[in-house]
């Protein structure tokens, strides 16, 4: 593996992204190689520069969250997947698959690697920058860098970690971390820049509003996922909170409430979306998953029938009808021909946004959930029961929280006698996260820490296993996944 990692980080060193300095973030990238070193004379150019890396995540995101739902249980594939997409399904997972490639990833850590050595340089260049302005641009380059090597860790097992912002291929500065080990590093390299949303509101002098990474909940999750629940706790609020602890940012509140739920997929709103991966057909950057699930498409995979049969339990607050109605049927998936269809990635029926929908990687709900798992296992259970139900208030400025169950009108949850409080709340935040996130491509690391938290891989096993009808192959899925080896991607040659 290690050799094929070096391969792989040669190639990109190499090769590395251009900084493309125009309006636009994601133009195409000039054939003449341009260098941080020569393009970093502005606070403008400085701040385009932490969107390329972005771009890149244009490449992969896709393919990423696709084969995240497809190896976990929240969707499987049809008749029309491809040979490589099916094997993704029943964890069949061979080097030459080219959905598993981690170059992109890297891709992204080498040209935030590289920018980072040339930032500061802006100082002495623009008389206006300030010191506070370089911060802010760093933490931003820290945090998708962070978040890259996050995911690879938690992808493959094992990350190839380039000390010293390596400009250069040298061996003796790649350094090959295993998924424990490397959170403590990257803990260690974001929390001098955690506060990477503060602006100046005064003089405005950064643009950034949605950021191309949100580091307090990345430093949250990654807490969350070393089991650490008091920092995971600390880091998710001051998330929710935002920056000065803003009275409705990041709140759920009624902005999204019942029927408007569908519009955080269509305007991507600044209250509720912390950071994503924009696509824009017009501008030659179709986002493929859409096309991978639309019927009238490829239809390569389709919702499975333990996420449909989950939303169809769902008791509203009021009336007779069970599901949910606004996430479930005709929102996150619809029904055509009999089939399940994905479909929140095809709620802007506006033609010019076909192909164009973003692909979110943290939102309010996401973070509040997070918050719920981390407050139940720190010994504050009432108070996550409250965040999944219909919102917790007593926080400072936290009084027209909703709650996520209730900003779709769903009944709260409350715990059955004799139950253990801790485990049933779990549970259902599990579900609700499944049914919130449905087809963002969370749910196969859901089940990944939910399962090692507990010491159990029957309960990741089982529910992958369970979406098969084909008894040969749930039984050959359930035993490999009891082996956590097996959780992980292999590399590519």
């Amino acid at each position: 593996m290690k050799h094929k990692i070096k391969w792989i980080l040669i190639q990109l060193v190499v090769v590395l992204m251009a900084v493309a300095c125009s309006e636009e973030f994601f133009t195409e990238i000039p054939s003449d190689r341009v260098i941080p070193e020569q393009t970093l004379n502005s606070l403008e150019e400085a701040e385009l520069a932490c969107w390329a890396p972005v771009s890149i995540l244009q490449d992969v995101m896709p393919q990423i969250t696709f084969a995240c739902d497809l190896l976990s249980d929240a969707t499987i594939t049809t008749g029309n997947a491809n040979s490589y997409w099916n094997d993704i399904n029943r964890h069949q997972l061979s080097t030459d698959n080219p959905y598993l490639d981690p170059s992109a990833l890297y891709k992204v850590i080498v040209n935030a690697n590289e920018t980072l050595l040339y930032i500061e340089n802006i100082l002495s260049k623009d008389q206006d920058v300030r010191e506070s302005d370089l911060h802010v641009l760093k933490g931003n380059l820290i945090g998708i860098r962070s978040w890259a090597y996050f995911t690879i860790a938690r992808l493959y097992g094992e990350v190839a970690y380039l000390k010293d912002n390596m400009p250069e291929y040298d061996e003796s500065k790649v350094v090959y971390v295993s998924r424990e080990a490397i959170m403590d590093t990257l803990l260690n390299n974001l929390l001098p820049y955690y506060e990477n949303d503060r602006l100046d509101a005064e003089n405005n002098r950064l643009s950034f509003r949605v950021l191309p990474m949100y580091n307090k909940a990345l430093v949250g999750e990654i807490y969350l996922e070393k089991q650490d629940y008091a920092n995971a706790v600390n880091y998710l609020k001051l998330a929710i909170e935002g920056w000065d602890n803003f009275s409705s940012i990041y709140k759920l509140t009624g902005g999204y409430a019942k029927k408007y739920w569908r519009d955080i997929f269509i305007n991507y709103g600044a209250n509720e979306v912390m950071a994503y991966i924009p696509f824009y057909y017009g501008q030659k950057q179709p986002n493929p998953i859409e096309m991978w699930y639309r019927y009238n498409r490829e239809y390569q995979a389709k919702p499975s029938n333990s996420i449909i049969n989950l939303f169809n339990a769902q008791m509203p607050v009021a009336g007779k009808d069970v599901g949910d109605v606004y996430r479930g049927l005709d929102v996150s998936y619809i029904m055509v021909d009999e089939q399940p269809v994905v479909n929140k990635y095809s709620l802007d029926e506006s033609s010019t946004w076909e192909l164009s929908s973003y692909l979110i990687l943290y939102r309010a709900a996401d973070v509040h959930l997070l918050l719920a798992e981390a407050l139940n296992r720190n010994g504050e259970s009432e108070i996550a029961l409250s965040l999944l139900n219909d919102g917790y208030k007593k926080y400072p400025n936290w009084n027209t929280n909703t709650g996520v169950r209730g900003r779709v009108y769903l009944k709260n949850h409350t715990i059955p006698e004799g139950a253990d409080p801790v485990i049933f709340i779990e549970d259902k935040i599990f579900e609700e996260r499944a049914m919130e996130l449905a087809f963002e491509g969370k749910r196969w690391f859901d089940l990944q820490r939910l399962a090692r938290r507990r010491g159990n891989n029957a309960l990741l096993a089982d529910k992958v296993a369970a979406k098969f009808s084909d008894n040969s192959v749930a039984n050959s899925v359930r035993e490999k996944l009891m082996n956590e080896q097996n959780w992980y991607l292999p590399m590519l040659k």
